[in-house]
């Protein structure tokens, strides 16, 4: 088993994402790719991007931490993590990922996703996070946050918080 050593990097992305899809590859690529590059790598613990990002991140011989909730406790985390917390409100997991995380990478997900997204990308622009890069993957969000700038009071100094990748690849370079 790997020894959790090495920054923290906290993964969001959606659970429905099936084996076998792009976005299930692309996240599992994303896990491995961090593990090799020295980064443990931090998410939800359960399904879709979560497993496929942990699955990842074990077959190069890295380290995954899991917070799970114990509302959805009928749901059995994933098979591929080294450390499970668990945490008792929704609120409390996110506190969880957002302070375990020294970075971050946001995936394809769903309302989930943008809470996430949305909760690490406020407390960078108050400057609650200082120096936790957020690192967000694909052409889907390039245009959700399009139109959250059209639609929003969302300034461009706002934006200067997140850095947009189309691919795993640049996600662990950047």
């Amino acid at each position: 088993m790997a020894k959790r050593q090495g920054p923290i990097i906290s993964v969001f992305g959606g659970s429905r994402i099936a084996p076998g899809t792009e976005a299930y590859e692309a996240a599992r690529r994303l896990g491995h790719l961090l593990a090799r590059a020295g980064y443990i790598v931090c998410n939800g613990g359960y399904d879709g991007a979560m497993e496929a990002t942990a699955r990842g991140a074990k077959e190069a011989g890295g380290y995954t931490i899991g917070v799970t909730l114990r509302a959805f406790e009928p749901y059995a985390p994933n098979l591929f993590l080294d450390e499970e917390e668990r945490a008792a409100t929704l609120l409390a997991r996110l506190e969880r990922l957002t302070a375990l995380g020294e970075g971050y990478v946001v995936l394809l997900g769903a309302i989930g996703t943008l809470l996430e997204l949305a909760l690490v990308w406020n407390l960078s622009v108050i400057g609650a996070a200082p120096g936790k890069p957020i690192v967000v993957v694909g052409a889907q969000w390039r245009r959700t946050l399009d139109a959250m700038r059209q639609h929003l009071l969302v300034r461009d100094v706002d934006l200067a918080s997140l850095t947009l990748v189309e691919t795993p690849d640049e996600a662990v370079a950047a």
